[in-house]
C-alpha cells in the first residue's frame, strides 16, 4: 500500500481473490490523491482496514465484497466526504448490522448518499 498510494495518477484499484494477504491495510494521510474507485473483494485475511484523515480525498465509489474477516468500517471513512456510493456485498450480517441506522458504524457512513447492502449472510463469518 505505501507504494500504491504514492502513484499520482491512480484512479481505480481492485483487490481481488487474495491479491492482498495481510491482516491490516492502511491508507495513509495524503495517499491516493486522485483515487476514485476501490474494490476490496475476497480478501480472506483482511481483518482491519484503516483510512487516515486526508487519505483518498477524491474517492467516489467503494465496494467491499466477501471480506469475511473484516470486522468493521474504520473511523477514517467518515473523513472521505467525496464518497457517493458504498456497496457492501456478501458480508456477514454482523457487519451489516453495524452499518444500519443506529448501528455502531452508522455515523461513519451516514454522509454517503448511496449505501447498498446486499446478500448478507451469517454463515459467511469465518
Amino acid at each position: 500500500m505505501p507504494t500504491l498510494e504514492k502513484l499520482p495518477n491512480l484512479k481505480i484499484l481492485c483487490f481481488l481473490y487474495y491479491s492482498f494477504n495481510g491482516k491490516d491495510m492502511v491508507c495513509s494521510e495524503g495517499g491516493f490523491p486522485l483515487f476514485q474507485s476501490l474494490l476490496l473483494s475476497s480478501l480472506g485475511f483482511l481483518e482491519e482496514w484503516r483510512v487516515e484523515e486526508g487519505a483518498m480525498p477524491s474517492l467516489c465509489h467503494l465496494t467491499i465484497h466477501m471480506c469475511c474477516n473484516l470486522k468493521s468500517i474504520q473511523d477514517g471513512l467518515r473523513f472521505v466526504t467525496t464518497l457517493q456510493e458504498l456497496d457492501i456485498k456478501w458480508m456477514p450480517k454482523s457487519f451489516k448490522y453495524r452499518l444500519d441506522k443506529g448501528g455502531l458504524d452508522f455515523d461513519k457512513v451516514k454522509h454517503v448518499p448511496s449505501l447498498v447492502i446486499r446478500y448478507s449472510n451469517e454463515f459467511l463469518h469465518i
